[in-house]
């Protein structure tokens, strides 16, 4: 498998970086990490072609149905490494860095802002 780069999501204003917003109209999937360590915190997948939407969604909070609650977490405090793919295939690649990654929050309990 591919390995991810993993980058910042912001610059110090807080400001989104360049490289997040390059992912419009991109399908794929994204592991968010804490900053300073390994610890993976959430792996999600994006196969609508609105991966940088997606991505950002995890630094605001929101739960205007409960059904569409998420964990929310701080963009000083991680980094983000994300994977280009077929929207056919973002699914089955989620599931798959999940098995291998073990993320802490994929169990879906709301976290917010962890640290």
């Amino acid at each position: 498998m591919k390995s991810l780069t993993y980058r910042a999501t912001c610059d110090s204003k807080g400001k989104f970086l360049p490289w997040l917003n390059d992912l419009r109209n991109r399908s794929g999937v994204y592991v968010i990490r804490a900053n300073g360590s390994h610890k993976i915190l959430y792996v999600g997948e994006c196969h609508t072609s609105a991966l940088a939407k997606t991505v950002k969604r995890h630094f605001y909070a929101w739960s205007d149905e409960p059904e569409r609650r998420h964990n929310v977490y701080s963009r000083y405090a991680v980094q983000v490494g994300t994977r280009i793919t077929p929207p056919t295939t973002a699914v089955a690649a989620q599931d798959n860095l999940i098995r291998k990654l073990k993320p802490r929050d994929n169990g879906f309990v709301p976290v917010k802002n962890p640290f």
